[in-house]
């Protein structure tokens, strides 16, 4: 402020100053009628920037894929992860200056959906739970280290369980979302409300959520391109190569389950299960790193 009035008063020209989330102060100069904008002299490395922080989206060509005919994401009671996933690169970060990275999910409109030949309005959403936000694991990190890689989301697991207890994002069946990506300057989780931010989206990622796909031409895309899913390509099994033979029962428990599964998959509404099981996984993995903000308080 002090360096504000010192310009003031040598310039004698009106002043307005602004000071928005961001920390951007602006010195309004009028000069032979015209008003300049000046931005204040570069600030040294631990203070706000407003820097032109780019965000991409990575396999965007895939992800416009499916949001051409309407992206469905399987949620289940132990969590179900996504397909596609997360994947953003960024760029425009302070090399040496500490960030935060974060993704919650957000309704996209305030109704509930329902399948009648195609998508339709079926009425008024159901109250949302508590925004839980996944925190990348990496975080906090240099901007240095944030831009020299993609940032992979790839462990976020989507419920429908409201008492889940593994930290899951919890979403509603039938009812429409997309993530949004926060990059906050800040040290550590606990100086994040303090930070400077900002927070990018993408059409293409929104997405409803279902319990079982209802469009076979989902199914068909996640078939094709999820590398889980490899078993249910034309040609495909759906087996590994074990190296001791299968009992007499587990054999006939496997025919009925192949024969459910080809029979599910002819009617467009395969097992989420059955389609994304990946065999690396747990039922019950280890708690991620999610917390729970209000991000309407910190706007």
């Amino acid at each position: 402020l002090m360096y504000l009035t010192s310009e003031l008063e040598h310039l004698k020209a009106p002043l307005c100053l602004k000071t928005s989330r961001i920390h951007l102060v602006l010195l309004l100069v009028r000069t032979e009628g015209r008003i300049k904008i000046m931005p204040r002299s570069p600030p040294a490395a631990d203070s706000y920037q407003q820097g032109c922080i780019r965000m991409t989206l990575e396999n965007a060509h895939l992800w416009k894929s499916f949001h051409s005919i309407g992206t469905e994401m399987i949620i289940t009671k132990h969590g179900r992860r996504m397909f596609p996933h997360c994947s953003v690169s960024l760029s425009g970060l302070q090399p040496f200056a500490n960030y935060v990275i974060m993704m919650d999910m957000v309704p996209v409109d305030s109704f509930k959906y329902k399948v009648n030949e195609q998508w339709e309005v079926a009425g008024k959403a159901e109250p949302q739970p508590p925004c839980r936000t996944y925190m990348h694991p990496d975080s906090p990190a240099t901007g240095s280290h944030w831009m020299k890689q993609s940032l992979s989301f790839l462990k976020v697991k989507l419920t429908n369980n409201t008492l889940d207890q593994h930290g899951h994002i919890i979403l509603h069946s039938m009812h429409r979302y997309y993530p949004r990506f926060h990059v906050i300057q800040a040290d550590s989780p606990y100086t994040i409300r303090w930070g400077p931010f900002q927070t990018f989206s993408f059409p293409e990622t929104t997405f409803t959520a279902v319990t079982a796909y209802q469009n076979p031409k989902i199914t068909k895309l996640k078939i094709d391109h999820n590398p889980f899913a490899k078993g249910f390509r034309e040609g495909g099994t759906h087996s590994h190569n074990l190296q001791r033979m299968p009992s007499t029962s587990q054999s006939v428990q496997a025919e009925k389950s192949q024969a459910s599964k080809q029979q599910s998959l002819k009617r467009g509404h395969l097992s989420a299960w059955a389609l994304e099981q990946d065999p690396s996984e747990s039922l019950h993995a280890e708690p991620l790193e999610l917390h729970e903000y209000d991000y309407n308080k910190i706007q």
